[in-house]
């Protein structure tokens, strides 16, 4: 499945699709969009691999499997430092928002068995998730 991902110089007329573009790499996402943090684009396609760029040159950072993740149709989104990826079925793998691949985390709602399909959203330093079934508030008091 996967795309690619291509970079595309703002301003011009007509087709710029040739003359406007700064860079295309084979890594990319058909399902979930990327996050750009610090010059670095992030995300985790559908398959389960996260992947980061840098956004001037779209050199791949890194390439690497979520572990267990399984398959992801939310898109990536960062807050405090760190990204969130919300797979479909297996929770929610917290990275840090920096060009080094390591999982910080692995968070369940093991009493939902349903999808989680939609992006989270970062609000008052919480964290909202939702399923197939409900809307979650996950933070600290």
């Amino acid at each position: 499945m996967g795309g690619g991902a291509i970079a595309i110089r703002a301003g011009g007329r007509d087709d710029v699709s040739t003359k406007h573009v700064l860079w295309r790499q084979s890594a990319g996402s058909y399902v979930p969009s990327p996050v750009v943090v610090g010059g670095h684009l992030y995300w985790a396609d559908e398959r389960g691999m996260a992947c980061c760029l840098k956004t001037d040159t779209g050199q791949q950072v890194y390439r690497q499997r979520l572990p267990g993740a399984g398959s992801v149709y939310a898109s990536t989104i960062a807050g405090d430092g760190k990204l969130y990826v919300v797979t479909r079925r297996n929770g929610t793998f917290v990275l840090p928002a920096e060009p080094k691949f390591k999982v910080l985390a692995q968070n369940r709602l093991e009493s939902d068995s349903t999808d989680f399909n939609t992006c989270p959203a970062v609000s008052h330093g919480s964290l909202l998730l939702r399923s197939n079934r409900f809307l979650y508030c996950v933070g600290t008091k």
